[in-house]
C-alpha cells in the first residue's frame, strides 16, 4: 500500500515543484523588465497644404491614373533614414515613416493631381477605369542629409508620363524627367526632418503637376 500511496503522491510534487518553478521565473522576468521603461516608437507622415491652380484652364475630357511608386532599395521600407556621407547610411532607432515612403509620394501626387480640378478625373492604381494618360514614379533618395552646416531633407524622383493612345512603344512615353530638392531642417529633429521633407514633397508637386499639365495639354493640341 505504501508504494502504490507514494506513486500517486508523486506526479502531485512534480506539478508543485513545476508551479513553484513558473512562479519564480515569473518574478525575475518581471524584475528584469521592470527595471528601466522601453522607448515608444513615434511614426511620421509627410503633409502640407494641396497647391492652390489658378493659372491653369481645365483640359476636358482628359483622363490619368497614376501607378503604384516604386523606391530604391536603400530606401524600401519604413526606416527614417540618414547619411553622414556619400558611403554610410543608418537610421534613428525609435522613429519611423507611418508607411513606406513610396506609398506617401505617390498618394500625395495622387491627391494633388485630384485636388488640382485640371483635369476630368484622376484615378488611383486600384481604379477599374485605366486612363488614357499614366504616370509612373520612382522615389530615388529620401534620406536626412547630415552636414556640418546644416541638416537637410533629400528629396530625389523619377517621373513618366505615358499616353495609352498610342501605339508605338516609343511614342507612348510623353515625357520622362528627374526632379530633386533639398530642404534645410529648421527643428534638429525626427520631427524637423518630417517637416522639411513634408516642404520638399510639396514644391516638387507643384513641378510635377505643371509639367504633366503642358505636356498634356500639348499632346491635346496635336
Amino acid at each position: 500500500m505504501e508504494k502504490i500511496s507514494s506513486l500517486i503522491q508523486c506526479p502531485h510534487r512534480f506539478l508543485f515543484y513545476g508551479l513553484f518553478l513558473f512562479f519564480c521565473l515569473s518574478i525575475i522576468t518581471g524584475c528584469i523588465s521592470s527595471g528601466k521603461p522601453q522607448m515608444q516608437m513615434e511614426s511620421y507622415l509627410i503633409d502640407y497644404p494641396v497647391p492652390v491652380w489658378k493659372k491653369f484652364k481645365k483640359i476636358e475630357d482628359t483622363t490619368i491614373r497614376v501607378d503604384r511608386f516604386n523606391i530604391a532599395t536603400a530606401y524600401n521600407n519604413r526606416n527614417m533614414v540618414f547619411r553622414p556621407d556619400d558611403y554610410a547610411l543608418d537610421s534613428f532607432n525609435y522613429n519611423r515613416w507611418a508607411v513606406n515612403p513610396a506609398d506617401m509620394v505617390g498618394d500625395n501626387i495622387l491627391r494633388d493631381l485630384q485636388a488640382s480640378e485640371l483635369f476630368r478625373a484622376v484615378f488611383p492604381r486600384y481604379a477599374v477605369d485605366e486612363g488614357r494618360y499614366i504616370i509612373q514614379g520612382g522615389v530615388e533618395d529620401f534620406f536626412l542629409l547630415l552636414h556640418k552646416d546644416g541638416n537637410k531633407a533629400v528629396l530625389g524622383l523619377a517621373i513618366t508620363l505615358k499616353d495609352t493612345r498610342k501605339r508605338e512603344a516609343t511614342r507612348r512615353i510623353l515625357f520622362q524627367k528627374k526632379y530633386r530638392q533639398e530642404e534645410a531642417l529648421a527643428d534638429q529633429s525626427p520631427r524637423g526632418y518630417c517637416q522639411a521633407m513634408s516642404q520638399a514633397m510639396q514644391k516638387l508637386s507643384e513641378q510635377i503637376i505643371n509639367d504633366i499639365y503642358l505636356a498634356i495639354r500639348t499632346a491635346e493640341n496635336k
